[in-house]
């Protein structure tokens, strides 16, 4: 496992975040002088709460309610009220919080926010507090430095590292009599293995999963061609590399490989591991993605032993991609940043609260943690670290947030690629709409 760790560091490197949302109110960061703990605690008794929020399934919210457990016992005084949902409600719901003045103190962030949430001063500069109530000797220094760390302020801590994958059902594809995927497939084999499957299954399983309208997955396949994403605050790519994802995926719909526009739209978002909104739990595609080694233990809760992972398909190249799973950060204005610093220095670094969350957020991004957790690894947790290791040795692109505006262009692409699913538009229109409208976002913001 040190191996795969170090190779993995080595390749993680610097990355542009995107920004997802407006009217993120700005805070400054608070300091031991200005905001020390006790005096802001009205009632003089010691006690202090700390509001902590976090996505994820059902699963990850059991064994985080946990390790908030065990920290209370550890330390009496100190209160932890959860906060947690799905991943597309999470972040509506922390954008009310931060425009209301209602900041939880703990929150798990995103590589896709981290950067926005910074910039606008929600975020708490934690440097003051390593080395005493913070301890970030054993993280990843170079993802501490290159993408906790914004503008000199260091606003995120990594909790684990992850990979880009496809996860699909072993069973559908036994039942169908059908090989299961390769581990790496090319675009042609991805869809031919959906052709066979569909054929063999019947009317009310498709073959795959539409991933069309998620801009995620585009760039993942950008990445297979060969193309970069972004570039000088705008995107990189040709219209015609976007012309042929969408007619790949057109293809597949009119054959009926994968499943209506009506049916796609009626599922959750990609990651949501919802089993009564998830198109692979419900058994109506035998595989799915984007997904990434992180949401398997998700998967698995539910499916068991039923799943297993592959690469993203390929081109050219590997269309699978490495970025850290997760951060985790503390808002600027709490009242008890220092007690928010022990919570994170226990989450992090402590075994008891390895000992709890095992590898259900990834593998852990703290490298004593990762070797004290190894031996007790089970097969899902070595699922994990082997398509970790075969993605990190492939290389792979590395996951790119795009510049400032690059929400609003994620939520443009989805609005124009589901115009063009329902016939509202063509190829052609979809492809000139999304290039006009993406480059006034990206001009208004940089």
């Amino acid at each position: 496992m040190a191996s795969l760790h170090g190779l993995t560091r080595n390749l993680v490197v610097p990355m542009i975040t995107l920004t997802l949302l407006g009217g993120l109110a700005a805070g400054c960061v608070p300091t031991e002088k200005k905001n020390p703990s006790a005096a802001a605690d009205p009632s003089g008794s010691g006690k202090v709460e700390l509001r902590f929020t976090w996505w994820g399934s059902q699963g990850r919210h059991d064994r985080t309610l946990k390790v908030i457990e065990k920290f209370e016992q550890l330390h009496p005084n100190i209160k932890i009220k959860p906060e947690y949902t799905s991943f597309d409600g999470y972040w509506e719901k922390l954008s009310t919080q931060v425009a209301g003045g209602n900041v939880p103190d703990l929150m798990q962030m995103s590589i896709l926010y981290i950067k926005e949430y910074s910039d606008r001063g929600v975020l708490a500069d934690l440097a003051p507090y390593v080395g005493k109530e913070l301890k970030i000797d054993d993280l990843n220094a170079d993802v501490v430095k290159n993408q906790g760390t914004v503008k000199g302020k260091l606003t995120g801590l990594p909790v684990s590292d992850n990979a880009s994958a496809l996860i699909y059902n072993k069973e559908m594809y036994q039942q169908a009599g059908v090989e299961p995927p390769k581990l790496d497939m090319t675009w042609k084999e991805y869809f031919d293995k959906a052709r066979e499957v569909k054929s063999k299954l019947g009317e009310k399983v498709y073959g795959a999963f539409d991933m069309s309208s998620s801009m995620e997955a585009y760039m993942y396949y950008v990445f297979s061609v060969g193309e970069q994403m972004y570039k000088d605050n705008r995107l990189s790519f040709t219209d015609q590399t976007f012309k042929n994802w969408l007619k790949m995926w057109d293809d597949a719909r009119k054959e009926g490989i994968i499943p209506p526009a009506t049916m796609t739209a009626s599922f959750m978002p990609i990651g949501n591991a919802d089993p009564n909104k998830d198109a692979l739990m419900r058994g109506i595609v035998p595989i799915m993605g984007p997904q990434f080694t992180a949401t398997f233990p998700a998967y698995e809760n539910v499916m068991k032993d039923k799943i297993d992972m592959v690469s993203y398909p390929k081109d050219k190249q590997t269309g699978s991609a490495i970025l850290p799973a997760m951060f985790l950060s503390a808002s600027a204005k709490s009242k008890y940043p220092k007690e928010a610093a022990m919570f994170l220095d226990f989450f992090l670094n402590s075994k008891e609260a390895a000992d709890i969350l095992e590898t259900e957020r990834g593998m852990p991004e703290n490298k004593k943690m990762l070797e004290y957790l190894t031996p007790k690894f089970n097969d899902r947790d070595k699922k994990m670290a082997s398509m970790l290791q075969h993605v990190t040795s492939s290389k792979p692109s590395m996951y790119d947030g795009g510049p400032k505006g690059t929400g609003e262009v994620n939520k443009l692409f989805e609005q124009i690629v589901q115009k063009q699913q329902f016939g509202k538009a063509t190829i052609d229109e979809a492809a000139a709409e999304f290039r006009k409208e993406a480059d006034k976002i990206y001009e208004k913001n940089n």
